[in-house]
């Protein structure tokens, strides 16, 4: 060790360990020149330079760190031109039908590269809202074909789902847009999200924000002077039909209560016509042919058809009596939600109403079809869930009893047997994959109701067929949620 200690050490390359001089001495004048000559390591470019011409910039409060996050989530990423305008047919397609808010040939304009006036008059150029062209690009996202999910870089439809997605999300967490309406429609069409059940901020989250939204906008006001009352008021009717069908989805009470229902008179074709001119645009016949105003009666009837679903509907809580004085009023009033079911399926115009067709060839056909087939879906579920409450309002229900199926008229099984056969007539047409996101829990529904009947049926036959139906109906199901909805 004493030998080890006296070996004279080797004089340390580099730069001096003296104290007097800095350490970083030697290289400072270098740094300062390659800063001078090829700026800082990393510098964010200016959003001008990231945003296409026909987008809003940002809230113009927003600080210089907002902005820059903003950048670094991607927020000011756009998609190329020609993907972009895949995924905006597909939502033309699939999605306005159903919420018919957005002015589409003004958006179409705008992408395409086309100047557009304003729609206050005037010579001001109108340009879109970043936050609603990302929402828009994430709702066409679910039907878009995977040819261009890739060519704009997504490794796979959940993939594409995520990243814009989290563009919108992360505008509108900055508040990045000044446009209260803007806002509005963005969290409208955010509410198809769906990432996994341990995360709360699901669509029931963002139709909560965006309801909560509209009463602070005073969109269930009755304000027919305004000058944006048509839209107003048929976006209005879009947050509420959302609203309803996702509480029918999560078997949840809406957030819009029947108490505090709003003064908007309801859309009525004709004189008043509010939602044909929406689905009747320029570039409307390329996508509808001459099909817009069957989807307008889609839309107005799916709005007296979600009215049938009120407050009490997904009550499951029971008294101890079934007779008891607190059951009897909710007996009443679904009842009475039953007779306006019935009401609203005798009223359906014959135009609109589903019948099973053998062979569907063209596009616009089958685009009509599908929605037809959507909206009896959707009154084939609420139909079983009335009958389901029914029952367990009834004096024979008893907590450990099952739902009784055996009876070949029960209206629960009944319902769950022509909405098998809807399902199996749009996958044999290549359409189950354009349903909205709202028919997925119906369709486990469905399942489960058919599993029930399988195991209470009496008859081996009958249960053997069953079983297998419910087979290829889980098979549907499974294609679906891995090429579409990606709930995985």
């Amino acid at each position: 060790m004493r030998d080890r200690a006296l070996i004279k050490r080797r004089t340390t390359r580099g730069m001096t360990r003296k104290s007097g001089v800095l350490s970083t001495f030697p290289l400072d004048n270098l740094m300062t020149e390659v800063h001078r000559l090829l700026g800082p390591t990393w510098v964010l470019p200016p959003y001008n330079n990231l945003l296409p011409s026909f987008l809003k910039p940002p809230s113009p409060q927003l600080e210089q760190g907002d902005v820059d996050y903003l950048i670094r989530k991607g927020a000011f990423d756009v998609l190329e031109p020609h993907v972009a305008r895949e995924f905006f047919k597909a939502y033309i397609r699939h999605v306005h039908p159903h919420v018919p808010f957005l002015n589409i040939d003004l958006f179409n304009a705008l992408i395409n590269g086309q100047r557009a006036a304003s729609r206050f008059g005037g010579h001001r150029e109108e340009k879109v809202s970043l936050l609603l062209f990302q929402a828009v690009m994430f709702s066409g996202a679910f039907f878009v074909d995977m040819h261009y999910l890739y060519a704009a870089g997504f490794l796979s439809r959940r993939n594409a789902m995520e990243t814009l997605f989290g563009r919108a999300r992360v505008l509108y967490d900055l508040d990045a847009e000044d446009d209260k309406l803007a806002v509005i429609q963005s969290l409208l069409l955010m509410t198809y999200w769906y990432d996994c059940p341990e995360k709360h901020k699901n669509g029931r989250h963002w139709i909560g924000v965006c309801v909560s939204l509209a009463y602070k906008a005073e969109l269930h006001l009755d304000y027919s002077g305004h000058p944006d009352w048509n839209f107003r008021k048929v976006l209005w009717w879009s947050i509420f039909t959302r609203d309803r069908l996702i509480s029918l989805g999560l078997q949840q009470p809406p957030i819009i209560k029947e108490q505090l229902e709003s003064a908007v008179p309801t859309i009525k074709l004709g004189e008043d016509d509010l939602v044909t001119p929406g689905l009747r645009p320029n570039i409307g016949p390329i996508y509808y042919g001459e099909h817009h105003t069957k989807l307008a009666q889609i839309f107005v009837e799916k709005i007296k058809l979600v009215s049938c679903i009120k407050d009490d509907l997904f009550s499951w809580s029971q008294s101890t009596k079934a007779t008891s004085y607190a059951s009897q009023p909710r007996r009443s009033c679904l009842w009475l939600s039953k007779l306006e079911l019935e009401d609203w399926l005798r009223e359906l115009p014959s135009g609109i109403s589903f019948r099973s067709i053998p062979f569907v060839t063209n596009q616009t056909d089958l685009l009509l079809y599908s929605h037809c087939a959507w909206l009896k879906m959707v009154y084939l579920e609420i139909h079983s869930t009335l009958h389901r409450q029914l029952d367990f309002l009834s004096e024979q229900y008893s907590p450990r009893q099952q739902l009784s199926l055996d009876a070949p008229d029960c209206p629960v099984l009944v319902s769950a047997i022509d909405f098998t056969a809807i399902i199996q007539d749009l996958y044999e047409k290549h359409l189950i994959s354009y349903l909205p996101t709202t028919s997925v829990p119906m369709i486990l529904r469905t399942g489960i109701i058919h599993i029930q009947e399988a195991f209470a049926s009496s008859s081996a036959t009958w249960t053997k067929i069953r079983i297998g139906s419910f087979c290829r109906f889980a098979v549907w199901c499974t294609e679906w949620k891995l090429g579409c909805y990606c709930v995985a």
